[in-house]
């Protein structure tokens, strides 16, 4: 959710900039913004929608100083060019944008208004601006002594990047929201992510929670609670970030076929073939086998990732639960005396699934970060943090992500199992979503059916219930049709009734023990005039089945269901003329709760 880009000293600000917005918009946003600053004067764009048409009303501009930029997500106040950032201080002595939420800005809002304050937007983001000003006024214009004290004012989450007007200084400050610094030739760089920076910068910094300061061109003056702090430097290596379609129409169609790929990358990561030994931490493997139970925290996509650790960690004999990160950090639950967490998260900033790991780091218990993103706010803070190695996820539907996720967990198992077994299953599996690739247009021709759908339903028993979840969701967040997932004997229990001629049923058939009962089922929404469509592995499949997976290992025989999932709502946006890559209301990284 929201972007920020930001830089000062030599550089081409307006490409810089309006490129790097540009490259943070998978991230999801409503509006967009941009200021510079030449011959000490800051000049102002704003408008709602998209990053070209900010494009479009920024004129060229050269040898601006310094330049912040900004995607916003609506928060406060709907998408619209006043509410829009950067936002500025009544007095225009402050522009700042902002990612996060501020929790008190109502309560500072009728502060200010005592003070002679009034406010033009509805954001968050002009209280602080306000707040800013206030205390930059009353500390002499010291910049760092304001920022300083409005930190001790806010609750809640900021990430800022800030100009005084007449300064010439770059400012920021960070707190639950992601901003790092970049390193450059004669120029500072600051983004929420380190995508727009990464062609330019040489050295990275990740700022800390309570982190402010000031940025020349000449380098990074860093404070936390007042106390200076010597900044701890980092690289990033290009090929982690590729952004380029490699001649696919949509980054969710490249991703979904780089699955079989990012499979193997995984094992090349956690396994050596020589050994024959996995290289994950031995610490943590211990602290996981000493565990009386393990609980997985996750949300969206990655819960449903996470119900198949919740069966992995079954199988090996643990106590094991899995609950939607939103909910837990409201009703943290644990019973056990040694409970071990694994919190699942592509992008690394959820907010929801931080607010979790506060409350466990504060109870000392050991976490394990499952996440995509190197050197993010949930890996820094676990006590052990696994890379799923899917490489840079543009679409913002996880696909390939949510197999890594999967992949890790299962690698993971056979560490603690002390079994090799799950490396060549998962290379098995790579195979057979081959197969899967090989047949996507088979998997279109069902989506040009149901494109007319106002709903639609995925049925599943066991491992098969979690893909249709996974399913579900990928049709309801590409396609904006109505889909839920039901459990196979739960359709007749109320469900049933919601089915009327015409309307999509999935079956999907991967565990022995369940494929005649789940066919039963379909049967039934079948005699009420549901278009039904079977979904199954080849062991147990029939010749009027609408796909056929190949077998694989019966624990994983369910993902293939999954990826012919993503293909289904792939073909149906496609279908639709829908934004298939950045779908409405919906953001990559969900840094707000």
């Amino acid at each position: 959710m929201c972007g920020i880009v930001g830089g000062i000293g030599k550089c081409d600000f307006r490409d810089y900039v309006l490129g790097g917005l540009k490259k943070l918009d998978y991230r999801g946003y409503d509006s967009a913004g941009l200021a510079y600053v030449k011959e000490g004067k800051v000049n102002l764009y704003k408008t709602p929608g998209t990053v070209e048409a900010l494009a479009s009303k920024v004129p060229a501009f050269e040898g601006a100083e310094i330049a912040i930029g900004h995607t916003r997500w609506a928060t406060h106040g709907d998408p619209s060019e006043v509410n829009a950032h950067p936002q500025f201080s009544q007095g225009r002595l402050v522009y700042l944008v902002h990612n996060g939420v501020i929790e008190n800005f109502r309560a500072l809002k009728t502060r200010l208004k005592a003070r002679g304050y009034s406010f033009l937007s509805q954001t968050d983001t002009e209280v602080i601006a306000d707040v800013l000003e206030f205390h930059y006024l009353t500390n002499g214009k010291d910049a760092l002594k304001a920022i300083r004290e409005t930190e001790i004012d806010l609750e809640g989450s900021y990430a800022c990047a800030i100009i005084f007007e007449g300064d010439e200084h770059l400012y920021f400050m960070k707190k639950g929201s992601p901003l790092l610094i970049g390193v450059g030739d004669k120029a500072m760089y600051l983004a929420s992510d380190c995508l727009p920076m990464i062609k330019l910068a040489k050295s990275y910094v990740d700022l800390s929670d309570g982190d402010y300061g000031c940025l020349s061109p000449e380098g990074l003056t860093l404070y936390n609670e007042g106390r200076a702090v010597e900044p701890v430097y980092s690289e990033r290596k290009i090929d982690d970030y590729d952004y380029d379609l490699r001649g696919y129409p949509h980054f969710m169609l490249k991703e979904i076929e780089e699955e079989p790929m990012v499979l193997s990358r995984l094992i090349d990561n956690y396994f050596d073939p020589e050994s024959g030994e996995y290289l994950f931490d031995p610490s943590l493997l211990k602290a996981m086998k000493e565990a009386d139970e393990i609980i997985f925290l996750a949300c969206g996509t990655s819960h449903y990732a996470s119900l198949y650790g919740l069966e992995f960690m079954e199988f090996y004999g643990k106590k094991a639960s899995s609950y939607i990160a939103s909910e837990w950090a409201y009703h943290p639950i644990s019973l056990s005396k040694k409970p071990f967490y694994v919190l699942l998260s592509q992008s690394g900033e959820t907010a929801d699934l931080i607010a979790c790991q506060k409350i466990i780091n504060d109870e000392g218990r050991p976490n394990l970060a499952i996440v995509n993103v190197k050197d993010s706010t949930l890996s820094r803070r676990a006590t052990y943090s696994c890379l799923i190695y899917a490489g840079l996820e543009v679409a913002v539907a996880a696909t390939k992500s949510y197999i890594a996720q999967i992949g890790l967990m299962a690698l993971l198992l056979g560490a603690l199992t002390n079994s090799s077994s799950p490396v060549r299953h998962l290379e098995k599996l790579g195979e057979a979503i081959e197969d899967v690739i090989a047949r996507k247009e088979d998997i279109h021709e069902t989506a040009k059916k149901i494109t007319g759908a106002r709903d639609a339903f995925f049925v599943g028993r066991g491992s098969d219930y979690s893909a249709a979840l996974e399913c579900a969701l990928k049709l309801k967040e590409i396609s904006y049709i109505h889909a839920e997932a039901y459990a196979g004997g739960e359709i007749k229990h109320g469900p049933i009734a919601l089915i009327e001629k015409g309307t999509p049923v999935f079956g999907l058939i991967s565990e022995v023990d369940t494929a005649l009962p789940l066919r039963n089922n379909i049967e039934e929404v079948k005699s009420r005039g549901a278009a039904t469509y079977i979904v199954s592995s080849l062991s147990l499949s029939s010749g009027k089945d609408a796909f056929v997976t190949k077998d694989v290992k019966p624990y994983l025989n369910s993902f293939l269901k999954v990826v012919y999932g993503q293909y289904l709502a792939y073909y149906v946006s496609l279908e639709k003329g829908l934004p298939i890559d950045k779908p409405r209301n919906l953001a990559k990284s969900v840094t707000v709760e």
